[in-house]
């Protein structure tokens, strides 16, 4: 195994740590964050937060100017089943996005919020 792949597989999001190969994506869906606006964005690492503040939309278009975004991927592991979320804060800027850095839940904290 080459250095790059032990990088990947150690902080990779969509690697599964315990079988250490590809977690395949599962899920895929985009959010507004309302209560978020242009120079308030502030990180938070809380699934109670994300579960009062996530509000689903079905397109970027459907977001406010001025309004943060957040899409969040499922990742499942083909291998043992085990099952990451990762949410991608944005602040949608003209046809571009400004990213704030993801956010990884690897214990099913949003599982039953996200995906019911």
């Amino acid at each position: 195994m080459g250095l790059i792949d032990k990088w990947l597989r150690k902080y990779q999001d969509d690697w599964c740590r315990d079988c250490k190969c590809a977690m395949e994506k599962a899920r895929k869906q985009l959010f507004a964050l309302p209560g978020v606006s242009v120079g308030h964005y502030v990180e938070h690492k809380d699934a109670d937060y994300y579960m009062q503040e996530l509000h689903m939309v079905d397109k970027k278009s459907d977001i406010p100017p001025g309004m943060y975004a957040c899409g969040a991927i499922q990742y499942r592991c083909p291998e043992c089943g085990k099952r990451i979320t990762v949410l991608d804060p944005f602040l949608p800027v003209r046809d571009e996005e400004k990213h704030e850095g993801t956010v990884v839940f690897r214990g099913g904290e949003l599982d039953d919020f996200l995906w019911w």
